[in-house]
């Protein structure tokens, strides 16, 4: 006879249903484990939305492990994808075509911000006041910034500087990533720079700088909208990763409209996050004419085209291998 009592046996079958569930529950959550995803980023406007999610957890809430690296320079970025320490980068457009056009197969994936005329500019060409340039004329045999070689600012030295007859060559390049160049102009070791927010934001507020703009956009003629920050990642990770990518895109799609939404809470987070006083980041602003995220061939097709203009590159390369879409 068996020495288990009836209420005894239906404790232990209680027992082994809960332990069996608990397993396949251990089971499943190893199953679900959040998709890897490994950013690089230079510091800029555009990612506030990124580093925003990152501390809210929103990434992890959406299923994604994201690990955030930032580094100096849209070359950089190219750098740490090629050399597999990232699966996915922001820079300006420049990097990625610069990297596509090099042999490096990398395509942009999205969007994350625009400029266009008269006044939604996100770029800007500034002098000292101890400079004395006033104009894009007087940049002659001056201290020029770029943030770095291949650079977006290359383009936009080059692109405005040509309509007031002036050439890359006639001035003299300094490199100097973003952060370092408002010490630089108030020291006087540079004349003028390239430069984006939060950095403008600062450099205008500084008073023993004197800014005075040259000026303002990535292109000398935006009257439509220019691509001036994308998402980009390699084409393996392109090829093998869309879930992962288009649900890292909604999150910062859905962020950045909140922050759109609530000035407060962008000026906030701007200071928090990009390092800005509380009295320059009311002048703080996302570079978005565009609400969605989605990225064109026709509009890197206008950046590569004012690249051949400044003698960037002479090669022609399909706008079609540079581009995925992968906009939520």
């Amino acid at each position: 006879m068996s020495g288990f009592s009836g209420r005894r046996m239906r404790r232990i079958i209680a027992a082994a249903l809960v332990g069996g569930i608990t397993l396949a529950a251990g089971i499943g959550a190893a199953a679900a484990e959040n998709a890897k995803l490994r950013f690089a980023y230079l510091l800029a406007d555009s990612d506030l939305p990124i580093l925003v999610a990152q501390k809210n957890g929103d990434f992890a809430k959406a299923g994604l492990d994201v690990e955030l690296t930032e580094v100096q320079g849209g070359p950089a970025v190219v750098a740490a994808i090629a050399s597999g320490s990232a699966d996915v980068g922001y820079s300006s457009p420049v990097p990625p075509i610069n990297a596509r056009l090099n042999g490096i197969n990398v395509k942009m994936v999205m969007a994350l911000g625009h400029e266009v005329d008269p006044d939604s500019k996100f770029s800007w060409l500034v002098a000292s006041g101890a400079s004395e340039v006033t104009s894009l004329a007087g940049l002659k045999g001056k201290k020029v910034a770029i943030n770095a070689n291949g650079s977006l600012c290359v383009l936009t030295w080059s692109d405005h500087m040509a309509k007031a007859g002036v050439t890359m060559g006639d001035v003299e390049t300094v490199v100097l990533p973003f952060p370092q160049q408002e010490a630089a102009l108030e020291q006087g070791a540079i004349d003028a720079t390239c430069t984006v927010n939060p950095f403008y934001a600062s450099i205008v507020k500084n008073q023993a700088i004197g800014a005075k703009i040259l000026a303002t956009g990535v292109l000398a003629d935006e009257k439509i909208p220019v691509l001036n920050d994308v998402i980009f990642a390699s084409d393996d990770y392109v090829a093998n990763n869309a879930d992962a990518l288009k649900a890292f895109g909604k999150v910062i799609f859905d962020t950045r409209q909140t922050l759109l939404a609530d000035r407060g809470a962008m000026e906030a987070a701007a200071s928090e996050f990009l390092g800005l006083t509380p009295e320059a980041a009311k002048d703080f602003n996302l570079p978005v004419v565009k609400r969605e995220l989605t990225i064109s061939e026709a509009e890197v097709q206008v950046l590569l085209d004012a690249m051949k203009r400044a003698g960037m590159t002479t090669q022609d390369i399909p706008v079609k291998d540079m581009v995925a879409n992968m906009a939520p």
